[in-house]
């Protein structure tokens, strides 16, 4: 997706459009435009893809007013485009010359990689590509598996979330002692890692683990506290209070924690950065997400691992997880998700409405206020507890983080179930056993 979106504001092209379903099924297959010019660098929004529908609606009734007749959308005579463009080499190339400029390649050193054995996973998607780009710049990728793009996904589809590709991942890392491992999920604009948590003088690596989430976004933190001084991290909803207190406190960052979803991240980048609120370097989700004003704040997993590996390639025989060594970690990390048994958004609503009450009265002393998404309470010794409903199905999320699973037990969930059980509104419409049986 991120290559149609560098060809089309390039200039190259008045537009593109991407066919994707990302890491869906394939048969959720939707669109995505791109237009020339640096307002709609990150693609098109939901209100400018209502107002491309209007004018096309507008424009189809112009034609058949006119002339009694619509284009054939199929078959022989269907409107066809008038020539093949193969857009991916002007972004293979931004990329090769973005790792040049990361890595602080000396002028004429064409193989800034060399020395480095990295394991890329596209997971059979479009992402493939990356590795002719980093076998280019001199980087050892052999060991790197489904590469080849393959529609069927025989490994599953590619999500950097999904245990089974980080397996996959880890074990290719393993055979290979690589430097590092790269996830990239079906149409490249997400990623995740895969280090050594041990990297020895006489460089063996091992004892590989995932590098994702909260330990993404505090190393990109560790390398925009270098690059832009006191700029600002703008992240969902659902970061730990370890990566706040690094961000902020270790490196001298702003961190605005907002919303679930990477397009209400990126546009809160985006508003801060144009109206002269702060200078928003970085927007990033939890998922891998992750879009950066260098860049145009396009959502772009690609680029996001140009700035990792160009660490990398800087900073030899450290393992990442040493940049991030100050930041707070706790054990256990785990989200559960509550159906509404009618199935009914309606209900969703009201038993939300009715258990966010019933946890504010009960946590209002250590209610997190400025949270702007559900409700969030801070827990003793660094943890905290988030509940938020979804916005499109009958369900309520509750993800918890905290030292064991006996501190969850025994401070979050006990005390969530007592009061859940004792409203008949609660009790009544959402699927406690979800919580029963995490006791």
């Amino acid at each position: 997706t991120p290559s149609i979106a560098e060809f089309s504001r390039s200039g190259l092209c008045n537009g593109g459009i991407m066919v994707t379903a990302s890491h869906l099924p394939k048969d959720r297959n939707g669109v995505k435009f791109f237009a020339n010019g640096p307002r709609h660098n990150g693609g098109f929004s939901k209100r400018q893809v209502a107002n491309v529908i209007e004018h096309a609606k507008a424009h189809a009734r112009e034609l058949y007013d006119d002339i009694g007749l619509l284009p054939h959308s199929s078959k022989d005579n269907a409107v066809a485009c008038s020539e093949w463009v193969n857009f991916m080499p002007k972004y293979a190339k931004s990329l090769h010359d973005a790792i040049l400029r990361e890595s602080g390649a000396a002028s004429g050193d064409e193989k800034p990689l060399e020395g480095l054995k990295i394991v890329l996973n596209a997971g059979h998607g479009s992402g493939g590509f990356f590795y002719d780009v980093l076998k280019d710049l001199g980087a050892d990728v052999s060991n790197s598996i489904y590469v080849n793009p393959d529609k069927d996904f025989p490994q599953g589809v590619p999500n950097p979330e999904y245990k089974a590709m980080l397996d996959a991942t880890i074990a290719a890392c393993e055979a290979a002692h690589a430097d590092l491992g790269v996830m990239l999920d079906t149409d490249a604009d997400r990623c995740g890692f895969v280090v050594p948590r041990v990297v020895s003088s006489d460089g063996t690596r091992e004892h590989y683990e995932a590098f994702n989430r909260n330990r993404l976004i505090g190393l990109l933190g560790v390398v925009f506290s270098e690059a832009s001084p006191g700029c600002t991290v703008v992240t969902d909803s659902v970061t730990s209070e370890g990566l706040a207190t690094f961000l902020t406190e270790n490196l001298g960052l702003k961190h605005a924690r907002y919303l679930k979803g990477y397009a209400n991240v990126i546009g809160k980048a985006m508003e801060l950065t144009s109206s002269g609120v702060a200078n928003a370097e970085l927007a990033i989700e939890t998922s891998g997400h992750c879009a950066m004003k260098e860049n145009g704040y396009l959502d772009d997993g690609t680029y996001t691992a140009v700035k990792v590996i160009g660490l990398m390639a800087r900073k030899r025989n450290k393992s990442l997880l040493d940049w991030i060594a100050d930041m707070v970690e706790l054990e256990e990390v785990t989200e559960m998700r509550m159906n509404i048994l009618d199935d009914s958004l309606e209900s969703t609503n009201v038993v939300f409405d009715q258990a966010a009450l019933l946890i504010e009265e009960a946590f209002s002393d250590s209610l997190d206020t400025d949270n702007l998404e559900g409700v969030r309470v801070r827990t003793e010794d660094g943890g905290f507890f988030m509940m938020r409903k979804s916005l499109h199905d009958p369900l309520i999320s509750l993800q918890m983080e905290g030292h064991s699973i006996k501190e969850l037990q025994e401070s979050i969930v006990k005390p969530l179930l007592r009061l859940f059980e004792s409203e008949p509104i609660v009790a009544r419409a959402l699927d406690l056993d979800v919580l029963r049986s995490f006791l």
